[in-house]
């Protein structure tokens, strides 16, 4: 219930990195395996599981792997201002980028349905995030302010790959 008292959005950042502790924790909180049978501790509409979550930090820009529980590497350098279009962006320890592979929701061809479940999974991921920076002392902002041409060509998204939210976080100031 504390986490739920405490859960605001929080715009101003320490200049400190997430500790591996505090990343590795983050990642399985906002979609982790959770169960033997491969479930996610957020749920999404049929098990789809669309979703990857790209990590933009000071020291490059990495992808979750749930299964290894662990990040690959995407590229190499400070991209955290690609990651958006506030101010707070480009020094915020950790920006999330929610990314949808639209394909992997193969029940419907049309495409509005598509980006409604993914906008409904999302929202299940983010709130995940948001829950645990209020549990662990973290500041977090979800928002929608990204170029996603530009960083969805900087992630080398293919074309069925939709940006859909972002969260940065951070350790408070």
């Amino acid at each position: 219930m504390q986490a739920l008292r405490d859960r605001k959005s929080e715009r101003s950042f320490a200049d400190r990195p997430l500790t591996v502790q505090e990343l590795s924790n983050l990642l399985w909180a906002a979609n982790g395996i959770n169960r033997s049978d491969g479930h996610r501790t957020a749920p999404s509409a049929r098990n789809v599981q669309e979703f990857d979550l790209y990590v933009i930090r000071q020291d490059g820009i990495y992808v979750y792997e749930p299964k290894q529980h662990q990040l690959r590497p995407i590229a190499a350098g400070d991209h955290r201002k690609s990651a958006g279009n506030d101010s707070y962006v480009a020094t915020a320890p950790l920006n999330l980028i929610y990314v949808a592979d639209l394909s992997k929701i193969s029940w419907t061809r049309d495409p509005n349905v598509k980006l409604r479940i993914a906008g409904l999974n999302v929202g299940f991921i983010a709130e995940n995030v948001a829950l645990f920076c209020s549990s662990e002392g973290l500041n977090s902002v979800p928002r929608i302010s990204i170029d996603t041409d530009s960083l969805s060509a900087i992630l080398k998204l293919r074309p069925e790959q939709k940006i859909i939210l972002a969260t940065s976080v951070g350790p408070p100031k």
